[in-house]
């Protein structure tokens, strides 16, 4: 079994309990970062990774159109239930991140949040978002990373392993130090729990520069 295939298995066992499981424990780890997540998508929107659907309820209405992509069926099955209920319009495709089926320049926003942790190979699928995103358009990210804290980042080093093999999910992942080795460019950027957890807006490599994003208050540390 590839990796892929494993975590594919994982999440579709963990779909129907995803939500509650996550619980009090995103609330302290994300803040009001799914908040400022939604509020920074534009126009013709991609989330990667899109899960269960947890961001959906705080899409900017300056989305004009909407597509979610996941790796495991069930996961789209209980986004799609999510995006019915809201009565929000919302394709979604069953596909993996190393791979996305579109053609390139196809979105205005490539959003993906808590997902680059778990993608096998996060630099093929950075290459990927880059790929789908218009020239002029922006990367909307949203991860937990490697904290800029040494006792914490120690701690994240020796509990990943064990994270890992249970959920696919690496802890102390550099994945925007990866990113700007890739070329993309961090046009701002914000962070909280010692630079654990990241929302960042980017541009793909040799992408046109747009204005920066309007302010807003993600209750971060550093902007």
């Amino acid at each position: 079994m590839t990796e892929t295939e494993r975590i594919r298995r994982l999440y579709d066992d963990r779909a129907a309990t995803y939500d509650r499981s996550v619980g009090i424990g995103e609330r302290i780890l994300l803040g009001p970062f799914r908040q400022a997540f939604g509020a920074l998508l534009r126009a013709e929107t991609i989330e990667v990774g899109v899960g269960t659907g947890l961001n959906i309820p705080h899409y900017s209405a300056d989305v004009t159109r909407a597509v979610g992509v996941d790796l495991s069926q069930e996961m789209l099955r209980h986004a799609r239930e999510r995006a019915s209920q809201l009565g929000i319009p919302f394709a979604l495709v069953q596909a993996d991140a190393e791979a996305l089926p579109f053609p390139d320049a196809s979105f205005d926003t490539v959003a993906i949040s808590l997902a680059l942790c778990t993608i096998p190979d996060p630099g093929k699928a950075l290459l990927e978002l880059g790929r789908v995103c218009r020239p002029g358009g922006r990367i909307v990210m949203l991860e937990h990373v490697r904290s800029t804290s040494r006792p914490l980042a120690a701690v994240q080093k020796v509990l990943s392993p064990l994270n890992e093999r249970a959920i696919g999910c690496h802890l102390d992942r550099e994945t925007f130090d990866l990113a700007r080795s890739l070329g993309f460019s961090i046009d701002e950027s914000w962070s909280r729990l010692f630079g654990s957890v990241r929302l960042a807006v980017a541009r793909p490599p040799a992408a046109v520069v747009l204005p920066s994003p309007d302010p807003i208050d993600a209750g971060g540390e550093d902007r």
